[in-house]
C-alpha cells in the first residue's frame, strides 16, 4: 500500500470544513492518537506555511508530528507526516497528507484526504491500522465541521 485515501462529503461550506481542519484540529483529533510517552493535552498546529503540527503532553513536553507544507485556503491543504512505522517521530522521514476542500454547493464540501509515500513506513500492521484510524480521525472531523 502507497497512501491511503478517504473521500467524505461534510455539511459545511467550504471555507468552514477548511478551517475546522487547520484551526481547530485541537477540538476534533482523538487525545489517544499521538506519539508522546505520556496522555496528550492538546494538539497544536500552527495553520500557515510551514507552521509546525505537534502535541503536548501531561508532563510538559512537545513532540512532533510534522509541518506545514502547503497552505492554499480554502482549497487544498498539505502536511508532513514525519511519523515513522513504530508511531515514533522521525525528522528524516517525511510522507504527505494532502486535504482537498472541493465546494459542492454553499453547505457542503467534499473533503478528500491522501496520505502518500506509506512504502517509507514499512508497511505491515502499522500502514494497516492507520487505514482504519484516518477514517475514525475524518469522521470525528467531519461531526465537528457540521457542528
Amino acid at each position: 500500500m502507497t497512501s491511503i485515501k478517504k473521500e467524505l462529503l461534510v455539511g459545511a461550506s467550504q471555507a468552514t470544513a477548511f478551517k475546522v481542519f487547520t484551526e481547530k484540529m485541537d477540538l476534533w483529533w482523538p487525545r489517544t492518537h499521538h506519539v508522546g510517552t505520556c496522555p496528550m493535552t492538546e494538539l497544536v498546529l500552527e495553520a500557515k506555511p510551514s507552521g509546525r503540527w505537534y502535541s503536548k503532553h501531561e508532563d510538559g513536553s512537545e513532540v512532533n508530528v510534522g509541518y506545514v507544507m502547503t497552505y492554499d485556503p480554502y482549497g487544498l491543504f498539505v502536511l508532513a507526516w514525519q511519523v515513522n512505522g513504530d508511531f515514533k517521530y522521525d525528522p528524516e522521514l517525511v510522507t504527505e497528507v494532502e486535504v482537498q476542500f472541493i465546494p459542492e454547493g454553499e453547505k457542503q464540501t467534499r473533503v478528500i484526504m491522501e496520505h502518500k509515500d506509506l512504502q517509507k513506513l514499512g508497511g505491515g500492521k502499522a500502514v494497516e491500522s492507520m487505514d482504519q484510524g484516518w477514517w475514525m480521525i475524518l469522521q470525528l472531523y467531519k461531526n465537528q465541521a457540521e457542528a
